[in-house]
């Protein structure tokens, strides 16, 4: 039971900047049970918003050349699965295919999760990290302090904005401006902004339906 793989989830990251530049991201069980939050730095939380907001970057993100690589070569992911060092750190065995040949590599958990999604590879955890480092979806608080405090970094505040989210005002801009100021984000780079504004286009859109 203990060695039982859940299928995991993308749920959300945040938008916002914390203390050392350290992003959360949630993932949940495919029964909308439990979550896991990871913390994880600028970058990869750029590459993993752009492809959640479906945002085209001028040029290839890391993430992006890399997926481009595996391709080229008829590399495919199978799967990834987060596992949790005995530090606290989470990491991930990605599963790589090619014909008859299998690997399994080890990685960071964000740079897996964030080909995974290319790929469309499915996320795996252990039922045991779940149980042990999982909130339930309903219950905060003191749960949270015990996860950030075994990812041994100031974790609480970023898993606390993605599990109860407060995303930037754009109401008093109008559709024409939203639009000038998403472009001039994705020139500028600014991929957290660009996804903000995105979020606020795509309401008006379906409100007006």
């Amino acid at each position: 039971m203990e060695n039982e793989l859940v299928r995991l989830n993308i749920v959300g990251i945040t938008y916002n900047q914390i203390e050392n530049g350290m992003y959360a991201m949630v993932l949940e069980d495919e029964y909308g049970g439990r979550r896991l939050p990871i913390i994880i730095g600028y970058n990869e939380a750029q590459s993993i918003e752009c492809l959640l907001q479906k945002i085209k970057t001028p040029r290839p993100l890391t993430h992006e050349f890399t997926s481009e690589i595996l391709d080229s070569f008829g590399i495919s992911i199978e799967s990834i699965v987060i596992k949790q060092l005995d530090n606290g750190i989470f990491t991930a065995d990605v599963s790589l295919v090619r014909g008859d040949e299998r690997h399994v590599l080890d990685a960071r958990s964000s740079d897996a999760i964030a080909l995974a999604m290319r790929a469309k590879a499915p996320i795996y955890t252990s039922r045991s990290l779940l149980d042990r480092c999982g909130i339930e979806k309903e219950s905060v608080g003191p749960k949270i302090q015990s996860v950030a405090a075994r990812q041994s970094i100031p974790a609480r505040q970023a898993i606390e904005r993605v599990m109860n989210p407060e995303s930037h005002s754009y109401e008093d801009e109008s559709d024409d401006s939203l639009m000038h100021m998403m472009e001039q984000a994705v020139k500028d780079e600014d991929y957290e902004k660009a996804g903000e504004i995105k979020l606020e286009i795509e309401r008006r859109r379906g409100s007006a339906e």
